[in-house]
């Protein structure tokens, strides 16, 4: 016996479980497949570096408002706002800063970790209409002229229109798909952890663009405002090297690239390190399936864009599906879901092309590349109207 909905959902992570309340919201039957269990709500302030996720997410103020348009409460979420971003060039004397007041508004972003908000956007989902089906994998994914069925290993059958792939990098819809990737590794891999710093981090969001790859600090809510987490994205024989090294040693090498901006580091959590790999599926639609997120492109970190990129994803599709939904069209046809990649496939590119293009600039060690690059954020950083003009389109507010 087979189960029907309107929209089944491979994926109940950040894109998947916004995506499946933007459509509860319009009407639209949804069904959930995730691998993994509820995401536990944390009531408990964190005390210590271990008591933080890594994994954290720079959110831009558009994708906040998304998320609040999905009858979601962001005011008992654990986040930091940041109202300054500072970046340097590790090599010189380049130097650039964006400021929410000089913007007009409350906050440029913040910064959640990744558990909180999954947790907050499952919590909702357990008040709505979507069918959530936990610890489900996945066995048989066929194809019929009306439908996509799928077989989960539990032995259940479910049936609809429309399947979407929200399953990761590593996407197996992606896989079922058929579609080409272009995909080629940066030759680096990122360390994230979770830091205490001597100084309070003032809800700013740092970074260093250092000869082997950027350095972010990226502002933890806590009282104190000395938790930050960070992102040191380094070639792979430099990522190896800082890995190996002793706490104590790890460090201090981070309070020296960090231009002791923050004081000494009084703690580290448990490192992790992660190979970057630009990815980018060639379509995001066939077979009467359709890509978001991380499934469809993954970026380099540099600029905390990937998960703005997923919400947009989902902003977009959800709009396109209600549309649809209203005038009774077939949700999986090909002519819906083209009408979502025209408008999100361009932009996904443009904004993977310009983090190609900031990795290449400042992975430049010739002398006269480098002179270049300071006097142009020197300048870039007095070219006011040109500046907000390039901030708010990265907020998603142009």
């Amino acid at each position: 016996m087979s189960n029907d909905c309107d929209v089944l959902i491979v994926g109940g992570g950040l894109a998947g479980a916004s995506l499946a309340l933007a459509l509860d919201r319009q009407g639209v039957d949804v069904a959930v497949i995730e691998r993994g269990s509820w995401a536990e709500v944390h009531n408990v302030p964190p005390q210590t570096v271990h008591d933080f996720d890594t994994r954290v997410s720079a959110v831009a103020a558009n994708s906040w408002q998304f998320l609040g348009g999905q009858g979601l409460d962001l005011q008992p979420i654990r986040r930091q706002a940041y109202h300054s971003m500072q970046v340097w060039d590790g090599e010189g004397t380049g130097f650039v800063q964006f400021d929410a007041d000089e913007l007009q508004v409350d906050e440029l972003g913040a910064i959640v970790e990744n558990s909180v908000l999954l947790a907050a956007l499952h919590d909702r989902l357990k008040q709505s209409r979507v069918r959530m089906l936990m610890r489900q994998e996945i066995d048989t994914i066929e194809n019929t002229e009306f439908e996509v069925q799928i077989g989960l290993k539990s032995g259940q059958t479910w049936c609809a229109p429309l399947l979407v792939g929200a399953d990761g990098a590593l996407s197996t819809i992606r896989q079922y798909m058929g579609v080409d990737v272009v995909e080629w590794p940066y030759g680096q891999s990122a360390i994230v952890a979770t830091i205490k710093t001597e100084r309070p981090h003032e809800c700013a969001a740092r970074q260093w663009f250092l000869r082997t790859g950027p350095l972010a600090f990226l502002p933890l809510s806590h009282p104190d405002d000395e938790f930050v987490s960070i992102v040191w994205s380094a070639h792979e024989a430099e990522a190896e090297r800082l890995m190996q090294l002793e706490d104590v040693d790890f460090m201090g090498e981070l309070a020296h690239k960090s231009e002791i901006q923050l004081g000494e580091i009084k703690a580290v959590s448990k490192r992790t390190c992660v190979p970057l790999r630009q990815r980018h599926a060639m379509n995001y639609q066939a077979k009467r399936c359709v890509l978001v997120g991380d499934a469809a492109h993954t970026i380099h970190p540099l600029a905390g864009q990937g998960i703005n990129l997923g919400f947009a994803d989902v902003a977009v599709l959800a709009e396109e599906l209600g549309r649809a939904s209203g005038k009774q069209l077939d949700l999986g046809s090909a002519l819906v879901l083209a009408r979502y990649q025209r408008r999100r496939k361009t932009d996904n590119l443009v904004v993977a092309g310009a983090m190609e293009s900031f990795v290449r600039l400042f992975d430049q060690p010739h002398p006269l590349v480098r002179w270049l690059r300071n006097a142009g954020m020197s300048t870039f950083n007095q070219l006011s109207p040109i500046k907000r003009k390039i901030a708010r389109i990265a907020m998603g507010l142009a």
